[in-house]
């Protein structure tokens, strides 16, 4: 074996490390000679190796083999070359998602990987980034998590309790100020969005409305440009406050789109069920600290608000 060829035999290694619990057996040094194409020399190496820098305590137990007795995962993600931690996030804006991110972020950051976010609209769209492993994670609502498992089998999905997607008082219908009640209904309704389709029609399908196409994202400006009369939105830190754009923001008023909201409410870290690997690099975010993370964040936001709105007038 070349001296070029052991660290990827190291890695190779590392990464069935991974996928072992503590307590549970290793493959014996065969069985790794087998699956790496390396020599008992080389395969001895690599996990004396990962011992001594301590990524894995190992010990031997006779006739049970050798059993993992503690491990860091952080170091055998490195010496895997797993490389960066690759998330993907609804879009931007929401508190909500700031805080995730900032959680599962400083948690990977303890163990010494580096964590690397992109965002995009569309729950079914990140999903399938998850299914066909061109990212580690997602993130999405329960209930978004729930409408595409029979579609995407093999997912699984860190709880992060509720109103961790969708704060409390978050989702609110916004409209103009002066539209009067009673007038036609153009609604705003982002048909890429699970979640904002069934708030959509909870809230609004009882009054024969005309579903307009609009990213939800994007529902205060389609409300002031005229596109749409109104739409469910997930309210966000904006540089003017909408009411003085000339806004109206009122909450949910049906019975059915806040049964919609409860169950959709709590944020789920989906990532593929066999991935050992990202699992339990994820048992390190505690949904506790992304709760009090959000909490934080939207006081801050709430303050900052409301000294934008004392300043402009």
């Amino acid at each position: 074996m070349t001296a070029t060829a052991e660290p990827d035999v190291r890695a190779h290694v590392a990464r069935v490390l991974l996928a072992r619990e503590v307590g549970q057996r290793i493959p014996t040094v065969q069985e790794l000679q087998a699956s790496t194409g390396a020599g008992t020399g080389t395969v001895v190496k690599a996990l004396r190796n990962l011992q001594d820098s301590g990524a894995v305590t190992l010990t031997a137990r006779g006739h049970q083999g050798t059993v993992v007795v503690s491990r860091d995962v952080g170091q055998l993600w490195n010496a895997a070359a797993l490389g960066n931690f690759r998330m993907i996030l609804p879009p931007q804006g929401p508190v909500e998602q700031q805080g995730i991110l900032e959680v599962v972020q400083n948690a990977l950051a303890d163990l010494g990987i580096a964590v690397v976010a992109d965002f995009r609209p569309g729950a079914m769209t990140r999903l399938e980034d998850i299914y066909h492993e061109r990212v580690h994670a997602t993130v999405t609502s329960a209930g978004a998590l729930e409408r595409h498992r029979a579609t995407l089998p093999g997912l699984a999905g860190l709880d992060l309790g509720p109103a961790t997607f969708y704060a409390s008082g978050s989702l609110v219908v916004v409209e103009h100020a002066t539209r009067r009640p009673g007038t036609p209904l153009r609604v705003g309704i982002d048909r890429n969005s699970y979640d904002h389709q069934r708030l959509s029609e909870a809230e609004f399908g009882d009054r024969n409305p005309e579903y307009v196409q609009c990213p939800f994202v994007f529902a205060p400006a389609a409300v002031l440009a005229g596109d749409v009369d109104v739409a469910v939105w997930h309210s966000m830190p904006t540089v003017i406050p909408p009411e003085l754009a000339g806004l109206r923001l009122s909450p949910l008023a049906t019975a059915a789109a806040k049964t919609v909201c409860s169950q959709i409410s709590p944020a789920v870290i989906v990532t593929r069920s066999l991935d050992p690997a990202v699992n339990a690099l994820l048992r390190h975010v505690r949904p506790a600290d992304v709760a009090r993370t959000q909490s934080r964040l939207l006081r801050a936001a709430a303050t900052e608000s409301y000294a934008g709105t004392l300043r402009l007038h």
